[in-house]
């Protein structure tokens, strides 16, 4: 594993990740202009299917061209008043990256914290909830994609309205779309974002927010917005519009990559990203590395290495063999591996990550067992996808 081969390389991060070739042939046809009648009735079609995959069929889900930040900043312009109270909860790097926005714009932000790959505490949170009497909302993060946590939002989002039911719920979902079960109707949730370059395997550019008629409804005592005014996108795209001048080329390959999704149905995708990251994490498992998450994300498997094994050497190494990984941030960079299935991926893809998993620990200097990965990782997805297989 000493010299990187030519080529791209293989995404095995949370983002961006592997596309199917259907997508990138898609983006690869003559530009639609914006305003053509041929893209209108494609920024319908895709906002149909769109609604579907956030398991909100028939409601607005909004695409803006931007990143998953874009949608979160907009959302929360888009219903919160200025200056009004927003509780965060924070486990990792982006509920902060949440807190650290929402104080630029002027809100009064309290946190409510907990350990990197731990859940947060309900009695602590209720605590927080009665000493905020003017609360106007609270973030949450479903996929913490700096520990590979999956909160339990339903239970958070359960536990907010009984305390505070005014206050509104808005959902980071850019790891957790089309991956985990999401059910923001039933959860109670008031807005949700996400993002193209992840679980929706589409190229990074493209951003996508739901809010709830809760959400829509507040509408007083907003700060002013430009691009991203979700209000006008609304109007807009409701006729096959949009405000401003849209990535054309993403919106086709998003197309696709819905139509895919769709037709493998949402609660069996579901399945299979569990299953992958599983064996994911079992391969980990084989070769000495701890998983960090107490409820692991199917978004990545964050796992933690040996004290004396330097993460940041291992992602290292997988790139020179053209195959990459997310590493750690902050106080995780020097112990933890993000690897992920999120995207275009099968049981071969999660053989090909776990053997180069275990080739680079040997490269730093660990000694695993040959051929310990793949065989952890295959027996625990064929365990777990018996039934889906024999379909």
């Amino acid at each position: 594993m000493s010299a990187e081969p030519a080529g791209r390389g293989r995404l095995f991060a949370p983002g961006p990740v592997e596309v199917a070739p259907a997508v990138l042939e898609a983006m690869a046809r003559p530009v639609l202009h914006h305003r053509s009648p041929e893209f209108e009735r494609l920024l319908l079609e895709v906002r149909r299917r769109l609604a579907e995959v956030f398991m909100v069929p028939g409601d607005d889900v909004l695409l803006l061209t931007g990143s998953g930040t874009a949608a979160f900043e907009a959302a929360l312009l888009a219903c919160v008043p200025a200056g009004g109270e927003l509780l965060s909860l924070v486990s990792g790097r982006f509920g902060e990256r949440w807190s650290q926005l929402a104080r630029r714009y002027g809100f009064a932000v309290s946190e409510l914290t907990t350990a990197p790959g731990t859940e947060f505490d309900k009695e602590a949170l209720t605590r927080a909830l009665e000493g905020l009497p003017r609360l106007a909302a609270v973030s949450i993060v479903h996929s913490e994609t700096s520990t590979g946590m999956l909160h339990d939002v339903a239970a958070l989002a359960a536990a907010i309205k009984r305390v505070r039911p005014r206050a509104l719920v808005i959902t980071d979902a850019v790891t957790s779309l089309a991956a985990a079960e999401l059910r923001p109707r039933e959860w109670g949730l008031d807005a949700v974002v996400s993002g193209s370059q992840k679980g929706v395997m589409t190229p990074p550019g493209l951003s996508f927010a739901w809010l709830s008629e809760a959400a829509w409804a507040n509408d007083s005592g907003l700060l002013p917005t430009g691009y991203l005014d979700l209000r006008r996108e609304r109007a807009k795209q409701r006729g096959g519009q949009t405000a401003w001048t849209p990535a054309t080329s993403l919106v086709a390959g998003l197309a696709v990559a819905l139509e895919i999704i769709v037709a493998q149905g949402l609660e069996r995708r579901w399945r299979e990203k569990a299953a992958l990251n599983a064996a994911l994490l079992a391969a980990g498992s084989a070769l000495d590395l701890t998983p960090l998450a107490s409820r692991p994300s199917p978004a990545l498997a964050a796992l933690l290495t040996p004290e004396d094994v330097s993460a940041p050497a291992v992602v290292a190494a997988m790139r020179r063999a053209g195959v990459y990984i997310a590493g750690g941030e902050g106080e995780l960079k020097e112990r933890l591996l993000r690897p992920s299935l999120l995207g275009w991926a099968g049981r071969l893809d999660l053989l090909l990550l776990s053997d180069a998993l275990e080739a680079a620990l040997r490269s730093v200097g660990a000694t695993p067992a040959h051929g310990v990965a793949a065989a952890a990782a295959a027996a625990n997805y064929d365990a777990a996808m018996a039934g889906d297989l024999a379909e």
